[in-house]
């Protein structure tokens, strides 16, 4: 490991020193189950929205706000694409809207809204990409907010970032 080291500092300084020296581009998709990065979008007293270790799930009779914020690596703001998967455990078909929010608070921030329709007992992916938003790379803060019908859930939550290393 002692040697290792060395050559990667001795390595990554001709990359930064070289004038011909291009930028390395990497792809890196993360995932995280939504017990952690999903919740009520009124927690205080909310008993119809569950979190169990696979689901955030509306477990209520009417339909639920959830909220979900995706992790973004800090030394990369250029947010490739995300997605969500969605679980439709009711006996009925379903429609479900999310509505994606990209920037920060203070900043104008940009909304990307979309629905799937669900039969019952199936689940399905809501993905947003660079064709959302006209070409370009997304940026800064990611988050979404769902309108989950009684018996459907958020499963997993994906997001892929561009990180270009010099």
């Amino acid at each position: 490991m002692k040697i290792i080291a060395p050559a990667l500092g001795t390595m990554l300084l001709a990359m930064v020193a070289s004038p011909s020296a291009h930028a390395l581009d990497l792809l890196s998709t993360s995932g995280s189950g939504p017990a952690g990065n999903c919740q009520p979008s009124i927690p205080s007293g909310n008993t119809a929205v569950r979190k169990r270790p696979l689901a955030v799930i509306n477990e209520g009779t009417g339909s639920e706000f959830v909220t979900c914020a995706f992790t973004t690596e800090e030394v990369s703001i250029n947010v490739v694409g995300f997605g969500t998967r969605i679980s439709n455990v009711s006996a009925v078909p379903v429609t479900v809207n999310c509505t994606a929010v990209v920037g920060e608070e203070l900043e104008n921030a940009q909304y990307f809204v979309k629905s799937i329709t669900l039969a019952a007992g199936t689940a399905g992916q809501l993905t947003w990409g660079t064709g959302d938003n006209g070409g370009l790379l997304f940026a800064k803060s990611v988050a979404l907010s769902c309108v989950l019908p009684p018996f459907v859930g958020v499963n997993r939550n994906r997001i892929t970032t561009l990180l270009s290393i010099l």
